[in-house]
């Protein structure tokens, strides 16, 4: 029984919290008490610290970090962790690149898995098995979403508001003809759609569209000629975006007012019936298509982007206290395959569909 703790009581830092109170000590800490209050309901036991994470005495006596806060603060918080020499797995999406942090890693004897949450984390498993195939292609479609389409969104967010208004500004970086490009974010947007029956309630055929973004980062390294990442929006979702961004209402003073709007149209509903879907793609030098579908619809009160991000995170943080991911150093998710069969058996145990696609 190991003595965790995790960052932050959000969505999926109450579902990983929750997780992992069963096999192990569980101390959550977290600014929030009414989060706290809501992890306290279903993490029975966990030691709850209603407080900023600041310094690495914070983590003393502990064996494992989950890095569940927003990218904002991910990168500050993983520094903290390191120096504590306490092994991490983190799933805030930083705009610093945390392989930046390798050397003080491997200094402090400390092993880190970064970018460890649905995607980036599992579809860099995914598209690292792919990889070994010799694709000439790769691409990532991930997008989570409510059925409930409201004008004039027609999206809730699932994960921090915040980190969602940055991926739409950060440039998004993918790869041609084999070498690193950056494209706008939102560009490149094409039709995208569910297989049939996937989303109880959801009318097939209903209109998506996939838009570039960044979330390859390290994925990029891979002997693959063509990649790119999209993510998944309701139809004409990129466009309202983009024409918001070019009026100004993000800049100079505007900014917070519009981002405080923003957050208020794109809060997920408690209970809210919604999914997450995501596919990995590759496409071969004959033609031929094959690759990854994971979905999830939530379940027992858990958004589908809270059960597939935090249930990756859970099972790289149980493959790495059983030493099957080792250290010292950051050792991104696409370096960890010989976790993928314990990481992929575990997603499916717990109901995440994830199958074989052609």
């Amino acid at each position: 029984m190991a003595r965790i703790t995790v960052l932050g009581a959000g969505l999926v830092g109450a579902l990983v919290a929750t997780k992992l109170s069963d096999d192990h000590n569980i101390k959550v800490i977290d600014p929030d008490r009414m989060a706290l209050a809501r992890v306290s309901q279903r993490a029975l036991g966990a030691e709850l610290c209603a407080e900023r994470f600041e310094s690495a005495a914070q983590l003393a006596g502990c064996d494992l970090a989950l890095n569940c806060l927003p990218g904002s603060m991910g990168h500050a918080a993983l520094e903290h962790i390191i120096e504590a020499g306490v092994d991490c797995v983190d799933i805030s999406f930083t705009e610093q690149d945390p392989r930046a942090l390798d050397g003080a890693a491997r200094e402090a004897g400390v092993t880190v898995v970064p970018d460890a949450g649905i995607a980036p984390g599992f579809s860099n498993l995914l598209a690292a098995e792919l990889a070994t195939q010799a694709p000439v292609r790769l691409e990532i479609f991930v997008g989570g979403l409510p059925l409930r389409r409201e004008p004039p969104w027609e999206y809730a967010a699932p994960f921090s508001p915040v980190d969602v208004v940055a991926e739409y500004e950060r440039p998004a970086r993918l790869k041609r003809a084999g070498r690193a490009v950056a494209e706008p974010a939102l560009s490149g947007c094409r039709p995208f759609q569910l297989p049939p029956g996937l989303v109880p309630g959801f009318p097939d055929g209903t209109a998506l569209e996939a838009f570039l973004t960044d979330g390859l980062r390290s994925l990029l390294d891979l002997s693959v000629p063509e990649m790119a990442e999209f993510t998944l929006r309701y139809s004409g979702h990129a466009e309202r975006f983009t024409a918001l961004r070019d009026s100004g209402a993000l800049a100079g003073e505007q900014r917070e007012a519009t981002l405080a709007t923003l957050f208020r149209a794109w809060r997920l509903r408690s209970g809210e019936a919604e999914f997450t879907h995501l596919r990995v793609l590759a496409t071969f030098a004959d033609g031929s298509r094959r690759g990854w579908l994971v979905h999830d619809n939530g379940s027992q009160g858990w958004s589908s982007m809270a059960r597939t991000t935090g249930l990756t995170a859970c099972a790289f943080a149980q493959q790495l206290l059983a030493g099957a991911i080792t250290g010292p150093g950051v050792v991104m998710p696409e370096a960890c395959a010989g976790a993928f069969p314990a990481v992929h058996e575990y997603l499916q145990s717990c109901g995440v569909t994830v199958e074989r696609v052609a």
